[in-house]
């Protein structure tokens, strides 16, 4: 991570879990981070004290803010974070997930084409590949502009990078089962059969950071991890807990898929295997680009959680006790 030391990253969203991962990693590794939402009291509950971190409180709707804030502070790198997240308000409230994923995501592309920043990475989600709901579809059409915006630009380079779900993020299943174990509460699972890939919140930031250095324009970048069951994930929360897990089924929420897809096999074509670190990159399908023509193409299937399944309980209790101690929480789920 050398290549983080003096450099200056602007960090849309940077009050979330992701965003807070990255300052931190960024802030250890020699790099000055800034941090652009519009949570004023988790900036400030977060960051008040640290004279290394730039705070801005704005909205990506707000492309006058962005292109402003960007001329002032010239950063070398944009982590483009903030979203509207929930799949089952985003099925809702369509035109807000518009507004915020797609519309905020065109603002932060043109204020960096325009302020000619390095790099731009959009953090996108397994839910953009094969879409059936709006959170996934608005990330799908991000995912594009991003590629269609390197396509017209002669200096900044702009790529994105999916990930899966998480362990003990903010909205996590993990954490919520944990707290209703510890008060003998039924665990609400919508189905069993479900399955989605898992890993930490630092696995989360070297997935960012390490499509970040290797991005070349107009890519898609995926990390290469673990699917789990929720049989599995059941069984490895009672062992955590020490305790038999009392399930109600509920059902699917709107816009809720059983599988996860990370690869779509459209996407094969295209996908190569970075060197030297845990991604395979989607190149674009039209670009002026050069791209670094030692990476070998890859021969595997594609990512469906349903495809890439571990049934190893021990692997991923140790995966939750990691991703507890990486997020700050106890055994309960709690801070």
């Amino acid at each position: 991570m050398n290549y983080l030391k003096d450099k200056t990253f602007f960090i849309t969203g940077g009050t979330g879990t992701l965003g807070k991962a990255l300052v931190s990693r960024i802030l250890e590794c020699g790099g000055y981070p800034i941090v652009y939402s519009r949570d004023e009291g988790k900036q400030a509950l977060n960051f008040g004290s640290n004279k290394r971190i730039t705070r801005i409180i704005g909205d990506i709707r707000d492309y006058e803010k962005l292109n402003v804030s960007m001329m002032r502070h010239k950063p070398d790198f944009i982590i483009h974070a903030a979203a509207l997240k929930r799949i089952d308000d985003m099925e809702f409230y369509p035109d807000e997930c518009v507004k915020t994923n797609i519309q905020g995501s065109e603002n932060v592309a043109k204020a960096a084409l325009n302020n000619e920043i390095e790099k731009c990475i959009l953090v996108s989600t397994d839910k953009a590949c094969q879409p059936v709901n709006v959170y996934g579809s608005s990330k799908f059409i991000a995912e594009r502009i991003f590629t269609n915006y390197d396509y017209n630009s002669h200096k900044t380079v702009f790529s994105s990078v999916r990930y899966g779900n998480v362990i003990c993020s903010r909205g996590s299943f993990i954490p919520l089962w944990l707290n209703a174990l510890s008060n003998n509460e039924q665990i609400k699972v919508t189905s069993l059969e479900m399955t989605r890939f898992l890993f930490t919140i630092n696995d989360a930031v070297e997935t960012v950071l390490s499509a970040l250095e290797n991005s070349e324009g107009g890519e898609v970048f995926i990390p290469q991890i673990s699917s789990y069951g929720m049989k599995t994930i059941l069984s490895s929360i009672s062992s955590i807990h020490g305790s038999e897990v009392n399930v109600e089924i509920i059902g699917l929420r709107p816009g809720e898929k059983l599988h996860e897809d990370m690869l779509a096999e459209t996407e094969l074509p295209f996908t190569f295997k970075v060197d030297g670190v845990n991604l395979l990159c989607v190149r674009p399908q039209y670009t002026k680009r050069e791209h670094n023509s030692s990476w070998a193409r890859y021969g595997g299937p594609h990512f469906n959680s349903s495809l890439h399944l571990s049934t190893d309980s021990t692997e991923l209790i140790k995966l939750i006790s990691r991703g507890t101690i990486e997020s700050g929480l106890d055994e309960r789920g709690s801070t």
